[in-house]
């Protein structure tokens, strides 16, 4: 590859897909991409891997294209990781300043993340990422985001722990290696997705990313620019396909055209003499579009309800003053955006796509796909100089992380603690 300009590479590994992004790096804002791919992937089900050598022919087919378009060759690259079976959770650790000036330093905030870490992540778990929320000082209501240097007797460091099965991280990592690809970074999918799709303002007042991908929808709320809750169902738009094909008896491929062409979730924009012809197991078949619409949404509404349940479990829901960002395929469907508005009771609307990531004027259209949003989010993190996570989930008992965490952002201080 030339380095005349530094290079990134990015690799998405999807239940369905996987994303290959290669870029130029003009600037830390300013990312051309010159190569980008997707090749199927049948090795995963539900957002797991279960065949390893499927998974690898993917990446070797969509990296094999970015190259050719990009016209070099990938040695390494930063690499999503699936978050199927993600388990995100609030931990805390304190620890005393010992030294003679009580001055906080590198080795104290250390120590304290491995006190946080101590009584949660077991021994069949890897830690993939810690996302520090605040610093408590002297037991003070006031979090600090950066305690190096400041005085204190003892301080709490307070985190978004990520674990991940250890055999789901070593299977990645053994499909990776067939694949002839080294890794750079691993980031988990729904941190990346939220670089490339949330605007910093929406980070900074209030927002939750619900990535409705085609194994499982992610959640990743942000408050005051950083992460305070993520969580992933075990639901996404293979289940919606799934559903089609029971209600319809036909094949999943036909249920997946159907989906696709035709689908929508919200009935006022269906006309009611809109005939759909399909091909079903005993012949062809017709139905109406609103009958169509209506095993959908019967499972969109299930997906919209268990978000809605989950911020309102973690007390999120009341701080999303930049409302909820859709984003993944799955939530490109027709009238996603007002079902969202209506069943989460914010304001909703699809990603964004981020301007610090770009292509030719032909390639344009293309890079703007949802497909690439997670990959676009690994280009703009390598060149991130405010990495918070640490790559190496809520107790009922505890306050509620929203109300630990709005005590840490002096911006939001005053709004968070009237409605916490």
């Amino acid at each position: 590859m030339n380095e005349a300009v530094p290079s990134v590479v990015a690799i998405d590994i999807g239940t369905h897909k996987v994303s290959v992004l290669i870029g130029k790096v003009h600037a830390p804002d300013n990312i051309q991409v010159i190569g980008m791919a997707t090749a199927r992937n049948r090795g995963m089900n539900k957002g797991k891997i279960v065949s390893l050598d499927k998974v690898i022919t993917a990446i070797k087919n969509a990296v094999q294209e970015a190259e050719d378009m990009a016209e070099c060759r990938v040695h390494s690259a930063w690499v999503s990781i699936p978050s199927a079976e993600l388990k995100s959770f609030y931990a805390s650790g304190r620890t005393p300043i010992e030294n003679n000036e009580h001055t906080i330093g590198t080795s104290e905030v250390v120590r304290a993340l491995e006190l946080a870490k101590a009584s949660h992540v077991t021994s069949d778990h890897y830690l993939v990422s810690a996302v520090p929320l605040g610093f408590e000082l002297d037991d003070s209501t006031e979090w600090v985001q950066n305690p190096i240097r400041m005085s204190a007797h003892s301080m709490v460091g307070h985190y978004q722990l990520m674990m991940l099965p250890i055999s789901t991280m070593q299977n990645l990592d053994r499909a990776l290696k067939g694949a002839n690809i080294g890794v750079e970074k691993m980031v988990v999918s729904c941190l990346a997705t939220a670089e490339a799709s949330l605007l910093k303002d929406e980070k900074e007042y209030g927002a939750c990313l619900v990535d409705i991908g085609a194994g499982t929808t992610n959640i990743a709320v942000y408050l005051d620019g950083r992460l305070a809750l993520t969580h992933t169902l075990q639901r996404g738009g293979e289940h919606v396909t799934r559903d089609i094909a029971a209600v319809l008896q036909t094949t999943t491929e036909e249920a997946e055209r159907i989906k696709l062409s035709y689908g929508c979730v919200d009935l006022k924009v269906v006309k009611p003499d809109h005939m759909i012809q399909f091909q079903g197991i005993d012949g062809p078949q017709t139905i109406s579009r609103i009958e169509l619409a209506e095993i959908i949404i019967a499972r969109y509404e299930e997906i919209l309800t268990q978000v809605h349940q989950e911020l309102q479990r973690n007390g999120a829901i009341h701080g999303l003053y930049h409302g909820v960002v859709l984003t993944g395929d799955a939530s490109q469907i027709e009238g996603m955006v007002n079902l969202a508005r209506h069943m989460l009771g914010v304001s909703a609307h699809l990603g964004n796509p981020p301007v610090q990531v770009h292509a030719e004027e032909h390639q344009q259209a293309a890079l703007r796909r949802s497909q690439y949003a997670t990959a676009a989010g690994l280009l703009m993190f390598s060149q991130s100089d405010t990495q918070d996570t640490i790559v190496d989930p809520v107790d009922p008992e505890k306050l509620s992380v929203f109300k630990r965490v709005g005590r840490a952002w002096s911006a939001l201080n005053n709004q968070l603690k009237s409605i916490f």
